[in-house]
């Protein structure tokens, strides 16, 4: 699981010091005037647009008296513009006369009483039109209403959702959401299109994901019930890290493997508790590079732990939700060693996860995504131990996407419960600084037939496909590329494998060691994370993700899968010669087969981290959108699945495997330049019927 950990508060709404005018009326009763206040801000690009001519007292008072910083770093107050009120139908669009109007002040702000019988609602809005015809509005669900980007960011993602009522929406929902996307530490560009694609790159899935929550239909206790017990993850993760002082970056992985105990909490809201308990795999990576002249490796490992809990929220569906308010901790340190305390602290942003249930609920599929501010720190009490992020010296951000898998605990299994063909894929990256400083990353498929009886599973002779890409450096930032493709084993080989009564399960494959990982209560998915590091101090580390499902006897395309969707999960490394690493996950990804499953369309939107070298600053990928149909190449009797597409002399190809109850389908992802013969990105996707 997400190893931030959310901090409870209750929401505290701010009222504006206008909260109310009163009027009498001929009785000698007052009625209460609601107003509505706040301030228009803007991208300094686009306010022309938006502001009426300043006379020169206006300008002289700006120049005089200039606005505070924005929330948004760089947006600027709209002064002398008009403010309508009116409201909008589901689809955004105009319904009715204005229904009131005010201007901005020098400031930027307004103050706008509402008519008689106008209630704040999802589905009214104040907004600014220019004379260029830009425009920037905001849900007015509360007497503090802002207007600027993130507020017409959240009214277009609400507007986007085509199962909506905006007039139905619970105020609250959306001042919650707001204030949430709003305590996100984001840069202002010159115009409010290039601002609004920034939002959805930085923050699009995380409101997703919130609009989700808002709109679900609430759990009557029965999903409550089959949640509840004992569960295992399986997960793996990449990260990219910079440094805002020094010429100087981090590649990050992750490994986990944790016990988590789901809990009822009754008729209370949220209505599960989470708690983590002990992990068998639990190991963080850096890999740090100032563009290869200084290189080094710091790893960490440990098992066990656990201890922690914290709430979540389950729907009639099944889809578990977790929120995570704004943070901040500190580095750990011993003071024995360390007694100048710790050097460096982070801040987190809100965040919020959905974990979706597959294989008639006993698993549940989700990317976490983690993004922080790095800060160093102070000490507040001149004790000599610097106890405090100190605000004013920020050092960089961190930023890493997880593919996790969680599994509830059998009970009574043995070696006999997982028993048949498998489909596998895996996900496998090696760093390696003994010598040239090198990055390996692997993504393989390949059948593997488990013996019940015996405890053997077996690969035939070239059973499994593997598709390398190895990074080295060249003269920075340029590295260079060098991508391979293999079939193994030379020869058929057997890995042993054991089965415990809760569904762990060991591999021993013929090099020797164990892979740990766990099998779903029916046998039907495996899925191991292991992590092995060597040196001292640590120069090798190699971390890899395994994903198995059992297939069928029988697969007919157009019976089984023709008309059907999968929600898509996905973790994916992209690099280029020139030096430049992305990390890629696809938002609200949908995979859906056409009715003679000759065809699949893809839809979503491609979010992630880039970085254009080993030591330059990290950011958002540009929020891309994804619509894309691939060809089918071919479905085997058993499930097997290869699908591609080519652009120019871009290749992608996608093959894996359907399950046998086909509810969840594994994927390998592999880009190419066709020209050059040289793979740029590899990936894991996995997918859940929908």
């Amino acid at each position: 699981m997400k190893k931030r950990l959310p901090i409870l508060k209750p929401l505290v709404f701010a009222c504006s010091v206008a909260m109310a005018a009163c009027s009498s009326g001929g009785d000698g009763t007052t009625a209460a005037v609601t107003t509505v206040t706040g301030t228009a801000e803007a991208p300094n690009g686009v306010i022309a647009q938006l502001e009426h001519d300043k006379s020169f007292l206006v300008a002289a008072v700006e120049y005089t008296f200039p606005a505070a910083i924005a929330g948004i770093t760089g947006l600027q107050p709209v002064t002398g513009a008009t403010v309508e009120l009116i409201r909008i139908d589901d689809d955004g669009n105009q319904v009715g006369s204005v229904l009131a109007s005010t201007s901005t002040s020098i400031t930027g702000d307004y103050s706008l009483a509402l008519p008689t019988g106008v209630s704040l609602a999802g589905n009214l809005i104040v907004r600014i039109t220019g004379n260029g015809g830009a425009a920037m509005s905001a849900m007015v669900v509360d007497q503090a209403v802002d207007i600027n980007p993130i507020s017409q960011f959240v009214l277009d993602k609400f507007v986007d959702d085509e199962n909506l009522v905006l007039a139905d929406l619970a105020v609250n929902d959306v001042i919650a959401l707001s204030g949430k996307v709003d305590a996100f530490d984001l840069t202002a560009t010159a115009d409010l299109s290039t601002m609004l694609a920034q939002l959805e790159a930085e923050v699009g899935q995380f409101v997703d994901n919130e609009i989700a929550v808002i709109t679900a239909t609430p759990d009557d206790g029965t999903a409550v019930a089959a949640a509840t017990g004992k569960w295992h993850t399986v997960e793996m993760g990449m990260g990219l890290h910079d440094s805002d002082n020094i010429n100087f970056g981090t590649f990050a992985l992750d490994a986990l493997s944790e016990e988590i105990n789901i809990a009822s909490s009754g008729n209370a809201d949220p209505n599960l508790t989470l708690g983590i308990g002990p992990a068998i795999v639990d190991a963080f990576t850096n890999f740090m590079t100032d563009n290869f002249t200084n290189t080094s490796i710091y790893h960490e490992s440990d098992i066990g732990g656990g201890g922690d809990s914290f709430p979540a929220n389950i729907d009639a569906d099944g889809n578990i939700s977790l929120s995570f308010d704004f943070e901040e901790e500190l580095q750990t340190v011993d003071l024995m060693t360390d007694p100048d305390g710790p050097d460096f602290g982070w801040r987190y942003p809100p965040g919020s996860e959905i974990l979706r249930p597959v294989m008639g609920g006993k698993v549940y599929v989700t990317v976490f995504d983690d993004a922080g501010v790095r800060y160093e720190t102070t000490d507040t009490n001149n004790d000599g131990v610097k106890d405090a992020i100190d605000p004013a010296k920020r050092s960089g951000d961190e930023v890493s996407f997880d593919l996790s898998l969680i599994i509830k605990e059998g009970s009574g299994m043995t070696t006999a419960s997982v028993d048949g063909d498998y489909g596998v894929v895996i996900m496998n990256v090696e760093l390696d600084n003994t010598g040239t400083p090198t990055g390996l990353f692997d993504s393989t498929v390949g059948l593997l037939a488990f013996d019940g009886n015996t405890g053997d599973a077996t690969r035939d002779m070239n059973a499994f496909n593997v598709r390398s890409i190895e990074r080295t450096p060249a003269t920075p930032p340029a590295v260079n590329l060098a991508s391979t493709q293999a079939d193994e084993p030379a020869s058929p080989d057997v890995i042993t494998y054991t089965v415990a009564d809760n569904g762990k399960i060991e591999l021993s494959p013929p090099g020797g060691g164990t892979i740990e990982g766990f099998a779903s209560s029916d046998g039907g998915l495996l899925a191991f994370v292991d992590d092995e590091a060597s040196g001292n101090p640590v120069d090798f580390v190699n971390n890899e993700m395994i994903v198995a499902v059992k297939l069928a006897t029988a697969v007919d395309p157009a019976a089984d899968l023709g008309n059907t969707s999968y929600k898509l999960y996905s973790l994916a490394l992209d690099s280029s010669q020139s030096g430049s690493t992305e990390i890629t996950s696809i938002g609200n990804g949908l995979l859906a087969f056409n009715a003679a499953a000759n065809t699949a369309d893809i839809t979503g939107v491609n979010r992630g981290v880039v970085r254009s070298s080993d030591v330059s600053q990290v950011s958002a990928a540009t929020a891309d959108a994804v619509n894309e149909t691939f060809t089918v190449d071919s479905v085997s009797p058993k499930g097997r699945v290869t699908m591609s597409i080519t652009s120019g002399t871009e290749t992608t190809i996608l093959k894996g495997f359907v399950s046998e109850d086909k509810n969840m389908i594994i994927l390998r992802l592999y880009s190419e330049d066709t020209g050059t013969d040289t793979a740029y990105e590899l990936g894991m996707v996995i997918g859940v019927k929908q």
